[in-house]
């Protein structure tokens, strides 16, 4: 049986195809709901409560309790950890925060002067860029669209990963990340916390899909912690994927049976040499652009051709969000990547 712990070195994986596809199921998704047509998305249509929006966000979190953790593993110190985690996300954010405020305001019914003038769109800057919370409105953005005033739903994801960042990084400061036991038990007493007290759980938004993502994030991070115990099987993968679908009571399309099954697809589908699509490791890296620009971008679409069809606002909206995804990927996420380096300390032995 081939184990997770022997396919996790190098680039040679699924990865980054994966987190491609991740990206372009929710900018599909967004093209039925930006449309006012989000009951006929396909698999909220066959298989409701599951949308591609979702399970794109879904198998983004698992990736990344998974590949996070493991920046942890190769670096256990704060400063390479915190240094790699804000290289990697605030530039693009920043840089989509300010797209989709030109953005909105182009296509927007404010006078220019009067929109970047409001409290609510120097909020918006502050606090999206920033990654403090969840701010989605701008004044006047897309008046008579289908979904109205919304700038860029997509960023909501973005303070909630930032903040299991955060407990990812006390976790390792904890020791909890090199010993797989105490980690397991760290774990199951913050998912039976959260089932006790849902209210309580320190996420914004705290939703049952937030809760979700965090769970998914963590079941992630425990594989890659006891990925010596983890086997790459692919009839189990089947069946895992099969599960939800044929589940006529739906119990395992949502909740802590439905991430259990998600995160063991997404790893066998990332790792199981049998599954590796070769040359594609190497290509640049523009899915997180891809999941960030999109929003505005389909919005501004809308905007111009009020009744286009999903479909055909799924290709346009695409080939634009690539483009300035592959801008961003150059010009701003690639060269800030390679500075990580500076703030390397010497690797610490494992014990």
């Amino acid at each position: 049986m081939t184990q997770l712990a022997d396919q996790t070195a190098g680039r040679g994986n699924n990865v980054l195809a994966i987190r491609y596809a991740a990206a372009a199921s929710v900018i599909l998704f967004h093209c039925y709901a930006l449309t006012g047509r989000w009951l006929d998305e396909p698999l909220y249509a066959a298989f409701a409560p599951m949308n591609l929006g979702a399970l794109g966000v879904q198998v983004f979190f698992v990736l990344s309790g998974f590949l996070v953790t493991q920046s942890w593993l190769a670096r256990p110190a704060l400063v390479p950890y915190a240094t790699a985690r804000a290289l990697r996300i605030y530039p693009a954010l920043v840089a989509a925060t300010l797209f989709t405020i030109v953005v909105t305001g182009a296509t927007g019914a404010l006078p220019w002067r009067e929109y970047l003038a409001s409290p609510v769109t120097l909020r918006y800057l502050v606090r999206t860029a920033s990654g403090i919370d969840v701010v989605d409105a701008l004044p006047g953005a897309f008046p008579d669209n289908p979904f109205p005033l919304a700038a860029n739903g997509s960023l909501w994801t973005l303070p909630v990963e930032l903040r299991l960042y955060v407990a990812l990084g006390l976790a390792g400061l904890a020791g909890l990340l090199v010993r797989p036991r105490a980690w397991l038990v760290a774990a199951l007493a913050l998912v039976a916390a959260a089932l006790a007290w849902p209210d309580h759980v320190p996420l914004d938004p705290n939703t049952r899909g937030t809760r979700l993502a965090a769970l998914l994030f963590l079941l992630g991070s425990l594989a890659r912690v006891g990925q010596r115990h983890v086997p790459l099987s692919l009839p189990a993968a089947a069946l895992a994927a099969a599960i939800p679908f044929v589940d006529a009571h739906g119990i395992a399309r949502e909740g802590p049976l439905f991430a259990l099954l998600l995160a063991y697809v997404v790893l066998v589908a990332a790792y199981h040499p049998a599954l590796r699509l070769r040359g594609l490791a190497h290509v640049p890296d523009y899915s997180y652009g891809l999941y960030v620009y999109a929003f505005p971008i389909q919005q501004a679409i809308v905007w111009f051709a009020r009744d286009i069809a999903p479909p055909l606002l799924f290709v346009t909206a695409l080939a634009a969000t690539l483009a300035v995804a592959a801008m961003s990927w150059h010009l701003l996420e690639s060269p800030a990547l390679r500075l990580k380096s500076r703030f390397r300390s010497p690797a610490t032995p494992r014990p």
